[in-house]
């Protein structure tokens, strides 16, 4: 299918579902709300549980949190392809990956460009292959309040930190469909994607819809070759260079990059929910009773009054979202976890 329809069908609302179905596509999901049967209970198989020999592009994965998984996946025996757009960051990236490796090829790219993406995927299938993961992890941490931001800002923040999840989506989801070989998206979020950070409304709201896309992806994609991760880490030291020594915080104490997780070690736990297909991967424990009041507040505000079945009825379509007990009764099972 031609990316043009691809995009058309994902701006009406169709997404991944509109594009199975125009393709004819009749999966277990589909399949059974047709016939009107009791939804699946068990999670979506993770479609990729060997990644070796596979291959990987991810996003502004020349430092930081990016570089981290690129190292990860590359230590796991997969071909990356490591996005990049400052050449000096590049430089110091390239020899921190193991030897030997299956590969690592560096593209320049901005993934705001969508004849870009193209061109890029074009690459990583003559050079590689098929892509077997797609991990959108370019991002802009624009800390300006939602209420002072200049629309130049908002806009930058968008196109970067959403749209150009979106773009990467729609370039190679339906190459990913099409192969079926198993296959990931994972969208680099924050835990600001799961509680709203002071003085940053910006980041906090693209980052809220980056969550919401892989989950909306992942109720239109389960049953396919297909799945979605939204990877929400907390403290991160985003710096180029593991062993350079850091220097104090403030008062002597330890600075913020001292205390903060090792990117590698976030690298290895987005492998680890790739394997596991994982729709959220989480890092930080300590943001636990944070998230937990956040929802009790949602909760707490739910009306405590009857309603009417036929209401309910006609909205049966959002009442639930099957992929959440799914998901819970997925984490429930013993999981073996790889470490590099």
């Amino acid at each position: 299918m031609e990316r043009r329809r691809f995009l058309g069908s994902m701006a009406y609302g169709a997404g991944a579902a509109g594009l199975l179905a125009s393709m004819g596509i009749s999966t277990p999901v589909r399949a059974q709300a047709a016939a009107g049967a009791a939804p699946m209970t068990a999670a979506q198989a993770a479609p990729l549980r060997d990644v070796r020999g596979k291959t990987a592009y991810v996003t502004a994965s020349s430092d930081g949190i990016g570089l981290g998984i690129a190292r990860a996946l590359s230590r796991a025996g997969m071909k990356v392809v490591v996005g990049y757009r400052n050449p000096e960051r590049l430089a110091k990236a390239m020899p921190l990956f193991d030897e030997p490796n299956a590969g690592v090829l560096a593209i320049r790219h901005d993934v705001t460009d969508r004849e870009g993406w193209k061109n890029l995927l074009a690459e990583v299938n003559d050079k590689f292959g098929n892509l077997h993961v797609l991990v959108n992890n370019a991002g802009v941490k624009t800390l300006r309040k939602a209420s002072e931001a200049p629309y130049e800002e908002w806009d930058n923040a968008v196109a970067v930190n959403f749209t150009g999840i979106y773009n990467g989506v729609a370039t190679c989801l339906p190459h990913m469909l099409e192969h079926g070989e198993g296959a990931q998206i994972v969208t680099t979020a924050s835990m600001g994607g799961l509680l709203p950070g002071a003085q940053a409304g910006v980041y906090t709201a693209t980052k809220i819809a980056a969550v919401g896309l892989m989950e909306a992806l992942r109720v239109e994609l389960e049953g396919t070759t297909v799945g979605t991760s939204a990877f929400c880490p907390g403290l991160v030291n985003t710096q180029n260079d593991p062993t350079a020594v850091l220097p104090p915080g403030r008062d002597g104490r330890p600075s913020m990059a001292a205390v903060a997780m090792d990117p590698l070690e976030a690298g290895e736990r987005v492998l680890n929910g790739i394997l596991h297909n994982d729709l959220f991967i989480l890092t930080h424990p300590e943001f636990k009773d944070g998230m937990q009041e956040r929802y009790d507040a949602i909760i707490a505000s739910v009306p405590d009054e009857a309603y009417p079945d036929d209401r309910a009825a006609a909205e049966r379509r959002v009442l639930h979202a099957d992929i959440y007990p799914r998901e819970i009764a997925h984490r429930r099972q013993p999981r073996k976890t790889y470490r590099g």
